[in-house]
Formats: structure tokens, C-alpha cells, sequence
């Protein structure tokens, strides 16, 4: 590899990992690269054990977690003038090769409002831990609409002083996907590059599933909730509108398009008679999902195919209610219409036990046709994508 960026600083955030922090500073040393160590409160002498190494160290007294220790690099990274920062964990995860790849990666970025993320290959990786990565991607692609690549990886590259003026608020493990989308919303790209990954014996690891699972669902449920919301971001890149043509063919991408689909088809189910159209647009348009595939896949109610919908929602909602066999529903909802025809109170009450089981059964119906609709779609979108590469 040529000489170290630059420009760039390599930040190394670490807490209680003295035996390990100092081999990852002299990784980045030999590398070329000036480093900077946050130790985050450690009682193990972490701290000590990286200056040692030739890290200059930055301590803070209390721990407050990853993103905290993220937060002082990049102000202190940046009151000295770097242009960037390379974030690399302290547990021996991240090879030297892995840096590497990324150094090289950003050599060749044209945009410098960019982040680079390492996209760890976890073929080796406990199970648990792939799908809670791709389940962090998927959400962190709803909640921002670009697919991060590897949402919950330690090694990045940082454009800095970008990543200081965003509006963060996560401070632990959360920061390093809040910072994502954050970064998404204000105009920065993501690009992500695939880099081996290492899991030593006896590798320490701070992730608290309970706690720290619970911190990240809340700042996800908090970002999709602010992309639902109709109003301008603060913007530090401006970017060109989308052509109307982009719009129509944005997204057609296996996944984005499987969800645009599904999208479409679940709210066409769903019981809200006339609204539809309304609601999918608005929903594709705020998630930046392909918008006329999901308006033509909210058609599935066109005409008399709502009322089909809905009858099989009633007859699923009264299975779920009573025990009895879906077939039943309309027999018994005759006979007791015919009972109440005169009967207002009646009429009224048979009404609602209607809506009760139109909703108790889009329960069922809704996510079923979405899934059912998502994947065929996703399927073919798959197949369109190999065609147009060759065999």
C-alpha cells in the first residue's frame, strides 16, 4: 500500500480491552497512520496500554459509550485539521488487509462528502450475529433509503468536519447507524467495500443484547418515524432533483422493488376502502420506494376485488374470534342480518362486529399478500438483474 492519506487520522474508541488495543495501534502505526485513542472510561488500563503502543490518548472519566467516544475523535480530529478519519475497533477484529482495502477505496472517491463502510465478509460468524446484521441493514435502508452495506462494522471511513454537524443523539452502539442515516438525509453517500474480518479466542466484546437491542429499536422506531414526516432536512451536500425518469425506474433493485411491491399490495388489502392509493404513495414517496410499482400493486382492490378482500378478512377475523370454519361466515352473517333487518341497534351492532373481524383478520391478510407479493417481485427483479449481466 502507498503511504498513509493525507489528511486522515485513524481513531481507535476503546474500553477495557488492554489486551488486545495495543496490537491494533501498532497495526495502524506501521501502516503509516497517526493515531488517536479514546479510552472510554476503562478500569483495566487500556489507556495506558495504547500510549504505550505510540497512540496519542484522549481519555474520557466516565464510560458513556462508543458513540460518545466517536463524538470527541471526530471534534478533536477536527479542530486539527484532518479531513477525515479512519474508525477501527479494538478487539483485533479488523485486519490490517481490511484497513487496507478501505484506504484504497477511498483514494478514489470523486465525492469527499462520502462515507466508506466495511462490509464484513461473516461467512465464519455466528448465526445470531449475520442476522442481526442484515436485520440493522434492513431497517437502516428504511429509515434512510440507501442500502448501508454492513450497518453495525467498527471500520469506516469519516469525512470530517461532515460527520461533527450532524444532529446525532444516540451515544452507544446506536451512533454507528444513527450516524448513517443521519449522514444519508443531509446530502453524504455511503459506499460500502468487502473486507475479511477476524473473531480471535477469547475475543472481549461489550455488546449487551438486552440493553443495548433495546437502544438500537428505539433510535430506529425515532429515525423511521422522522422520515414519515413530511418536513426538510438540514442538508450539508445539496444534490441535483431526481429527473422523472429516475423516479420511475429508481429502485428496481431485487430487494427495494420486492418491498415497493409489497408495500402496494398490503395496504391494497388492508381496511381502508378508498384510501389506498393515497397512503401508498405517500409511504412509497417518504421511504423512497419505487412509486409505480407500488401504485400498480395497490390495484389488487380495484372494483369488486375489495370486497372479495374483505370478506376474506371478516371470515378469517370471525375463525380467530369464535373457532369456527371461515366457510360459516356468511351463513351466519345472513341469518343474523335477516333477524336485525328492521332492527337499527342490531344492524348497528352487526356492523361493527364486522369491522371487528375485517380488522382482527387483515392480521393475517395483510402481511400474508405482502410477503407473497414482495417475494414474487423480488424474484423477478432478481432474474431481471442476472439477464441483463450475462450468465
Amino acid at each position: 500500500m502507498d503511504s498513509w492519506p493525507p489528511g486522515m487520522i485513524a481513531v481507535v474508541p476503546v474500553y477495557n480491552h488492554a489486551s488486545t488495543v495495543a496490537a491494533v495501534v501498532h497495526q495502524l502505526v506501521a501502516l503509516g497512520a497517526p493515531v488517536l485513542v479514546v479510552d472510554d472510561g476503562s478500569t483495566d488500563g487500556s489507556g495506558a496500554a495504547a500510549a504505550a503502543a505510540g497512540a496519542e490518548v484522549e481519555r474520557l472519566e466516565a464510560n458513556q459509550g462508543k458513540g460518545a467516544a466517536l463524538r470527541r475523535a471526530f471534534a478533536l480530529a477536527s479542530a486539527r485539521g484532518y479531513r477525515s478519519c479512519l474508525s477501527c475497533d479494538a478487539d483485533l477484529q479488523h485486519p490490517p488487509e481490511a484497513i487496507q482495502a478501505l484506504i484504497v477505496h477511498a483514494r478514489t472517491l470523486s465525492d469527499p462528502h462520502t462515507i466508506v463502510v466495511g462490509s464484513r465478509e461473516m461467512s465464519g460468524a455466528p448465526r445470531v450475529s449475520r442476522f442481526g446484521r442484515r436485520w440493522s441493514d434492513l431497517w437502516t435502508w428504511i429509515a434512510c433509503g440507501v442500502w448501508p452495506g454492513d450497518s453495525q462494522c467498527g471500520l469506516r471511513i469519516y469525512p470530517l468536519p461532515d460527520c461533527t454537524l450532524l444532529p446525532i443523539t444516540a451515544q452507544r452502539y446506536a451512533f454507528e447507524v444513527e450516524i448513517l442515516v443521519r449522514a444519508v438525509w443531509a446530502g453524504m453517500r455511503i459506499e460500502a467495500v468487502d473486507v475479511p474480518v477476524a473473531y480471535p479466542s477469547g475475543r472481549i466484546s461489550h455488546f449487551r443484547a438486552c440493553a443495548d437491542n433495546r437502544r438500537t429499536a428505539a433510535a430506529f422506531a425515532r429515525l423511521v418515524t422522522r422520515r414519515m414526516i413530511p418536513l426538510p432536512h438540514r442538508r450539508l451536500v445539496v444534490r441535483p432533483r431526481l429527473s422523472v425518469r429516475e423516479i420511475v425506474l429508481g429502485g428496481l433493485q431485487p430487494l427495494p422493488a420486492g418491498l415497493a411491491a409489497g408495500l402496494g399490495a398490503a395496504i391494497a388489502v388492508a381496511p381502508v376502502p378508498g384510501l389506498q392509493s393515497v397512503l401508498t404513495a405517500f409511504i412509497a414517496w417518504r421511504l423512497g420506494l419505487n412509486l409505480p410499482l407500488a401504485l400498480l400493486m395497490s390495484n389488487l382492490s380495484f372494483g369488486p376485488l375489495l370486497p372479495m378482500w374483505a370478506a376474506l378478512s371478516c371470515a378469517i377475523g370471525m375463525w380467530l374470534r369464535l373457532g369456527e370454519a371461515p366457510w360459516t361466515y356468511w351463513q351466519a352473517l345472513s341469518t343474523t342480518f335477516a333477524s336485525h333487518a328492521l332492527d337499527l341497534a342490531g344492524v348497528m351492532a352487526l356492523g361493527r362486529q364486522f369491522l371487528i373481524d375485517w380488522l382482527l383478520g387483515s392480521l393475517v391478510v395483510v402481511p400474508l399478500v405482502a410477503a407473497l407479493t414482495g417475494s414474487f417481485a423480488y424474484l423477478v427483479a432478481r432474474s431481471l438483474v442476472r439477464d441483463r449481466r450475462g450468465p
